[in-house]
């Protein structure tokens, strides 16, 4: 196995001196952009290193091999000299075959070594990625897109470059845009009340996102907004939910079980629009399973909302999507995405859901740090995060 790096000016000057010297079956095993040297480099464009591999090791072990055997041999025939040599005999015997046991055990050791390296070298190979797309491919995996969906993304994007022979980089983007999809945002018809309902994990932000969705529609849309909460469990979420309903002055209705949405939705009759809060779910809790499907039942909720923060780990999503399985219906609202490093979990739960976006969130502030949820933002978004990070690993991301 050989493995060497390689510089150039950027990924395709790279790629390109692995080609001349490596040939096409040389695998590429990482990629990085580096500052050039000395205090100009500060603010010059950085380079691209790359460090590829090609599998010799056929030669290269039976090199490695044949020198330890010689060894072997010369040691042998030196153990054979002595063993004729009687005044060498009893001394040197010992040493002899401690040497040979140790040549032995090295062989082993070594013919371990190689073959550790060929796996590595195979399982390395089996990414089904071109070299022009490698980088994009690291892209998705830094922006902790999951392995299989960004493998998937590549892919796509590669017929695309095989049928229309554009730019890679162009290729992702529209492969990219559209697993984002266009966003889905609220609609309310005229003469026609509509019901939202929230719904996800605890600590995700389905309160403060409702309130910021309740300003926007009382104060900039002028409509008339009523405040359901179930999250009954917790004190805190009914306070913090009638704080914002006293700021509003909106009012609110509290429900202490299932069955009170028709009386309180009654209450609210000539509102606009209803916006719903409900308890966080825990992943295995069946009991609150029940209640948030009575809710929806009774309620006829018009849009669902399943709230997931932008923080949340791979699996960590496919758990909170497995839960809410039973939802009839729903779109995805992200929050938090000021918080997170990357948009990895955005695009993870697309795929997972095939469900729209309707917005995301940016902060705390209410009504502000929310918006509808705009694909070519998202994806400079990510694009941004990912340049930072290549620049200066330790800066802010």
């Amino acid at each position: 196995m050989k493995v060497k790096r390689y510089i150039g000016q950027n990924t395709q000057e790279a790629m390109q001196k692995i080609s001349d010297e490596m040939g096409k079956d040389a695998v590429i095993l990482n990629t990085r952009k580096i500052r050039q040297k000395g205090i100009a480099g500060f603010f010059k464009k950085p380079l691209v290193e790359v460090v590829a591999a090609v599998d010799d090791h056929v030669s290269f072990n039976y090199r490695m091999l044949q020198q330890q055997m010689e060894k072997w041999y010369n040691q042998g025939n030196e153990f054979a000299v002595n063993r004729n040599t009687p005044a060498q005999n009893t001394g040197n015997a010992s040493q002899v075959i401690k040497k040979l046991e140790n040549q032995i055990a090295a062989i082993n050791q070594l013919v371990n070594k190689l073959t550790d390296g060929v796996n590595i070298i195979k399982n390395t190979s089996i990414l089904p990625v071109k070299p022009a797309f490698l980088p994009y491919y690291e892209r998705l995996i830094e922006n902790e897109v999951n392995e299989s969906i960004a493998k998937a993304i590549i892919e796509e994007a590669e017929k695309i470059y095989d049928r229309e022979g554009i730019e890679p980089e162009n290729c992702l983007n529209r492969v990219l845009l559209r697993y984002i999809g266009p966003s889905r945002p609220l609609q309310i018809p005229d003469n026609q009340r509509k019901t939202v309902m929230f719904i996800g994990p605890t600590g995700v932000g389905k309160t403060t996102s409702l309130a910021k969705m309740a300003a926007i529609y009382s104060i900039k849309q002028q409509m008339k907004v009523g405040l359901i909460t179930a999250d009954t469990y917790r004190i805190a979420a009914v306070d913090q939910l009638k704080i914002y309903a006293e700021i509003l002055e909106i009012p609110l209705s509290i429900l202490y079980s299932p069955k009170e949405i028709v009386p309180a939705l009654e209450e609210h009759k000539d509102k606009d629009v209803v916006f719903i809060d409900t308890a966080g779910k825990s992943i295995r809790d069946r009991v609150q399973e029940e209640e948030i499907m009575e809710l929806i039942n009774l309620s006829k909720a018009d849009e669902i909302y399943l709230v997931i923060s932008c923080n949340t780990s791979c699996s960590g999503c496919k758990n909170i999507i497995d839960s809410y399985s039973f939802l009839p219906d729903f779109k995805l609202f992200f929050t938090k995405i000021d918080e997170a490093s990357n948009i990895g979990t955005i695009i993870n739960c697309r795929y997972m859901t095939g469900k729209p976006i309707s917005y995301i969130t940016t902060g705390q502030n209410v009504p502000d740090d929310i918006e509808i949820a705009d694909p070519d933002k998202l994806l400079s978004y990510m694009d941004r995060r990912y340049k930072d990070r290549r620049v200066d690993p330790n800066g802010p991301s």
